[in-house]
């Protein structure tokens, strides 16, 4: 999908703005809005504490897939280079 073509400082400065942007969210939430309950996108209930958590567990997720790809990247540059 042409990922390696990206400007990888730029999604990630764009990643920290979206979530350093809900911080005064966050900081002034109160326990009654947490536990208001909505409906996700697959008709799912759940309440708003919820949902962050899950989005919290997403993007650890995302994360260590980044490093993963990242150390393969790396292994596999080192063995080019045994063979160089």
């Amino acid at each position: 999908m042409g990922y390696d073509l990206l400007d990888r400082e730029q999604y990630l400065l764009l990643f920290q703005l979206l979530r350093s942007s809900m911080q005064p969210i966050l900081d002034h939430l109160t326990n009654e809005q947490s536990g208001r309950v909505g409906v996700y996108d697959d008709a799912k209930r759940c309440t708003f504490k919820q949902l962050l958590e899950f989005r919290v567990e997403h993007v650890r997720g995302n994360l260590a897939q980044i490093e993963r790809v990242r150390e393969a990247y790396r292994q596999s540059n080192c063995l080019l280079n045994l063979w160089n």
